[in-house]
């Protein structure tokens, strides 16, 4: 429910804990409510966030808690089988590990 950003705790590069960058992250809501968030970033229609921006933005929606992932190229939203935002690579991004929800 507050801002606490650990990016020096977690020896974070700069340009990754200041930057504003294309951001995965994943909150919860006192209540339960599972909040999803990928932000875009790296063009001309998207500035991306700074994990600060990113923290007060979950704070906003009423997180109590809040992870950032990967960011960069690799943020990329799917939903039924279709990507739902501009990843900055321009493309799908290979990646070794993913986070699925699924109905069962």
């Amino acid at each position: 429910g507050r801002v606490n950003v650990r990016a020096a705790e977690e020896q974070m590069a700069p340009d990754i804990a200041r930057g504003r960058a294309p951001r995965t992250a994943i909150g919860l809501k006192q209540d339960g409510t599972l909040l999803m968030l990928v932000i875009d970033g790296r063009s001309s229609a998207s500035a991306g966030m700074t994990l600060a921006e990113l923290a007060q933005y979950f704070v906003k929606l009423g997180a109590v808690s809040a992870v950032n992932y990967d960011g960069g190229g690799s943020s990329e939203m799917v939903i039924n089988g279709k990507i739902v935002n501009k990843p900055s690579d321009g493309r799908e991004r290979l990646v070794s590990i993913g986070l699925g929800l699924f109905i069962k």
